[in-house]
């Protein structure tokens, strides 16, 4: 009988595969990437890894393609038990309070969630599940000071969501992991990572435009710091013409975006050319650390389109020459927020963070204009927007033919404000994008200092963004 020796040599040739495939207790979890214990996420990382064998260990350092400094990709999976059922989607919660309560619960579960399995995917395996796949593949960048495991949890707490909300609509997602050193201090050394990772990230989105279905569409979710590269590989795809004959993205959804507000400005026809339908970008009036980064750059940042940086680098910076350096003036600001913050118990979810003191100091100032307040439960512009728009109705305009503005100040419940806000990226990433269960009403909001002066101090346009109602939902 010859049946042993072939059963041995086909052993010899799977089990090098089985190495690197994801193994699940579910029934061919491989072929539906996620089941009702455990969700699946793909994942393409320019880190190095720094494990000799075995389990994949991704830290800071950058996976370079020896000899030419290039970034280089891998890929692989990584899976999370999913949270108890009896945590239902938040779009059926029928109030506020209730709402908040279980936003809470799963904040809490998948920030201190663990990756089960964590295995490598070749090339040519990735792909090919890419190929095989058909409905909505999401892929999701994170942004600084964040570590492998962390920004995977992100994308696990959004999957989940989306299945709970979309039940039965298959979605694939995939996790871009640049090398972020998860170091709050490291802000400058974060930025040249994801700097260098843009080459391989377009290499990947384009490769990922080509191979995907034909029906098969992609969102493209990009958190803070991260939002760069969207706007990068627009400027990219500007300048080459396509391979893939249309638009690599369904939508892009940019989530407290770190990035230069003018240079967004400049750039923002390039995004939506790379969009079929739509870019959405959330922005967060009491957003802690991109008050940071405006104190940081000297300039206002996309995801908090308000004053406020360029005053808190003047605080920073007063008989402090050291500060100087951009890391010295990161933990001056730091420190700076933390001396005058306020934990008390009226704001459980301040913590006594950045954007307590950000709340305290420029969002309540009545002469700011750059917020809109809360009268009797109905949400009014401010008195000088109201004057201008009674002068003139057609200064109010749209972000973009393709682009909306959100206002999610307050949503949020982690890390005050500048956590990915997955409760309204879920319902943006439906077959039919909704704000749903949020109600919502239409507000404007004045061009940053700097602009308002050029305009000659009075506005020649004002953008209107989607203000999520804090006191109500949409039933």
């Amino acid at each position: 009988m010859r049946l042993p020796l072939i059963a041995s040599l086909l052993l010899g040739l799977i089990a090098p595969v089985l190495q690197i495939l994801p193994i699940s207790s579910g029934a061919a979890w491989a072929q539906k990437f996620s089941n009702n214990r455990e969700i699946g996420v793909f994942y393409a990382t320019t880190r190095q890894n720094d494990s000799p064998s075995g389990r994949p260990l991704y830290g800071a350092s950058r996976h370079l393609d020896i000899g030419l400094g290039q970034g280089s990709t891998e890929y692989g999976v990584a899976t999370f038990l999913k949270p108890d059922g009896r945590i239902p989607t938040i779009a059926n919660s029928p109030t506020w309070q209730q709402l908040r309560d279980e936003m809470a619960k799963r904040d809490s579960y998948w920030t201190a969630a663990k990756v089960g399995q964590l295995n490598r995917l070749s090339d040519s395996d990735f792909f090919n599940r890419i190929k095989n796949f058909h409905g909505l593949i999401c892929i999701y960048i994170h942004g600084y000071d964040m570590t492998f495991e962390e920004s995977a949890r992100e994308m696990a707490e959004l999957a989940d969501e989306y299945e709970r909300r979309a039940p039965g609509q298959e979605i694939l997602p995939i996790l871009f992991s640049w090398p972020s050193t998860g170091n709050k201090a490291d802000y400058t050394g974060d930025e040249a990572s994801l700097e260098w990772s843009e080459a391989p990230f377009r290499d990947f989105i384009n490769r990922l435009a080509r191979e995907k279905s034909y029906d098969t569409s992609i969102d493209l979710v990009a958190h803070s710091m991260g939002s760069r590269l969207a706007f990068w590989y627009a400027m990219a795809q500007s300048q080459a013409p396509s391979s893939f004959g249309s638009a690599p993205f369904r939508n892009v959804i940019l989530s407290c975006a770190d990035i230069d507000y003018h240079t967004a400005e400049q750039r923002k026809g390039d995004l939506q050319k790379c969009t079929e339908k739509y870019v959405f970008v959330l922005t967060n009036d009491n957003d802690g650390p991109l008050l940071t980064s405006q104190a940081l750059h000297a300039q206002t940042r996309l995801g908090r389109p308000a004053d406020g940086g360029i005053a808190i680098r003047q605080i920073a910076t007063t008989g402090n020459l050291s500060a100087s350096k951009s890391a010295d003036l990161l933990n001056t600001v730091n420190s700076l927020f933390s001396a005058n913050s306020n934990s008390s118990s009226d704001n459980k979810d301040s913590k006594g963070s950045l954007a307590k003191f950000a709340l305290n100091t420029f969002l309540q100032k009545k002469t700011a204009g750059n917020t809109s307040s809360a009268a009797g439960g109905k949400i009014t512009e401010s008195a000088d927007i109201s004057a201008w728009l009674a002068r003139n109705p057609a200064l109010s305009r749209d972000y973009g033919p393709k682009a909306q503005l959100i206002d999610d100040t307050g949503l949020v419940t982690v890390n005050m404000g500048h956590r990915i806000a997955w409760p309204l990226l879920t319902g943006l990433m439906l077959s039919q994008p909704t704000l749903a269960p949020f109600a919502t009403s239409i507000v404007h909001k004045r061009p940053d200092a700097l602009l308002l002066r050029q305009m000659g101090d009075s506005p020649t346009y004002l953008y209107r963004y989607n203000k999520i109602d804090l006191d109500r939902l949409s039933r």
